[in-house]
């Protein structure tokens, strides 16, 4: 299973995926609501990670597609920063790897045509019908790092 990690100002956007690049499949996507106004904030933050890893990244195959802050011209909130940092350690706790994707090498990995924006590549490609019923700009994020990660193993 891999865990595609895409983090917002509020949010933790978490994609479960199955298979390989031809038979890659979002089992469900679970955005986790948080706030970091304190340390209780980022520590109950931590263990619901710490849950979520450590149900599905029990297999050697398991691995978490974390599509990292951005630090350039549109740079990331801090609360997207410390959820980015929360998600490593969490990583670390459950001893699921962490693989670090940036949102530039996404347009190579949903085939984007030229001039075509990779949030909605990954819409049409990986949500063709709608039927994730939550997707969002940050559900398209941690699908398609997924999906690259997935497209990477194989």
């Amino acid at each position: 299973m891999i865990f595609g990690v895409s983090l917002t100002k509020g949010a933790v956007v978490i994609a479960h995926t199955t298979g390989a690049r031809e038979t890659f499949a979002i089992t469900s996507i679970m955005p986790i609501v948080f706030e970091a106004r304190s340390g209780a904030d980022l520590a109950e933050l931590l263990q619901r990670l710490v849950d979520e890893f450590g149900r599905g990244g029990r297999s050697s195959r398991s691995a978490i597609a974390l599509l990292g802050s951005s630090s350039g011209r549109f740079k990331a909130s801090v609360e997207a920063i410390k959820a980015e940092a929360v998600t490593e350690l969490a990583a670390a706790q459950t001893g699921v790897p962490v693989v670090r994707v940036t949102a530039a090498s996404l347009k190579k990995a949903v085939a984007c045509a030229p001039g075509q924006k990779w949030q909605a590549r990954a819409a049409e490609l990986l949500n063709p019908t709608g039927a994730h019923q939550n997707w969002s700009k940050g559900a398209a994020g941690a699908a398609a790092a997924a999906l690259k990660v997935t497209a990477d193993m194989t």
